[in-house]
Parts: C-alpha cells; sequence; structure tokens
C-alpha cells in the first residue's frame, strides 16, 4: 500500500501550482476574534489580554453606534450600515402556494477603496511605524 502525503504531492507540482495552492490555502483559513486579538497585541505591544479588551471595546462601539446612528464609516476601512431589506412574495416550489417574507433589519458592510487596494493578493505589505512613539507611552498606562 502506497500512501502519499501532502508534503508529497506538493513536491510534484510546478511552481505556478504551487504558488495558487499557498495563496488558495492562506486565503481560505478564517481570522477570529482571538487571532485578531494577537495581532493588535503585537501591533500594540501589550498584552493579550489588554488588546482583548481593547477589542471588544471597539466592537461594542461600533454596535452601539449601529443601533443609535445606523451607519458608522471608518477611514481607510469602510462603512458598517443598518439597512432594511424590503419584503417579498415568492412561490413554494413545491406547492405553488405565493408566501410573503416581511421586511428583515440587516447590517451591511462596504470595504473603502484602500482596504480593497491594501488585501489584493499581489499588493506590497503596508510599512510598520517606528515603535516608541510618543503615543505609546500614554495609551495603556494603569
Amino acid at each position: 500500500m502506497n500512501r502519499t502525503t501532502n508534503k508529497d504531492a506538493s513536491d510534484r507540482m510546478d511552481p505556478t501550482t504551487k504558488a495558487n495552492a499557498a495563496a488558495e490555502e492562506a486565503f481560505g483559513r478564517q481570522a477570529n476574534k482571538g487571532i485578531l486579538a494577537d495581532k493588535v497585541a503585537e501591533e500594540l505591544n501589550v498584552p493579550r489580554r489588554t488588546a482583548a479588551r481593547v477589542l471588544d471595546a471597539v466592537l461594542d462601539a461600533v454596535s452601539d453606534l449601529l443601533r443609535g446612528r445606523g451607519k458608522v464609516a471608518v477611514k481607510g476601512f469602510g462603512t458598517f450600515e443598518r439597512r432594511i431589506r424590503k419584503g417579498r412574495a415568492y412561490k413554494h416550489p413545491l406547492t405553488g402556494e405565493s408566501i410573503d417574507v416581511a421586511n428583515k433589519e440587516t447590517i451591511i458592510f462596504k470595504p473603502s477603496d484602500q482596504l480593497i487596494v491594501e488585501t489584493r493578493t499581489n499588493a506590497a505589505p503596508r510599512p510598520k511605524k517606528a515603535p516608541g512613539l510618543p503615543t505609546d507611552d500614554i495609551l495603556f498606562q494603569g
């Protein structure tokens, strides 16, 4: 019985196929809140717990503003907006019965042009800011 591992299969691929497979694998993985908190902690050079609290505060603020104002725009990132999707009538595919669907409130996100350009697979990585800027000292004291 002969088994083929992923490494064996990737060794036999041509370079173009390898690059496409690597890009597809990286694109397919979804980041979660923990990974986002780790990135924030790394960027701000603070403990992960502090970064998680900051992230929770930002997400709560966005949620509250959406509830209160209906639209939150973050320059260079995108716009979150609360919208009402119109109700509609459709026919049940098996019975042919007409069914009415009520209006539904939903949240949409429209990315900014800058975010779209920065997240393209062939885009150059964003330059990191120099550590030790004056604001770093006053951000998380106490």
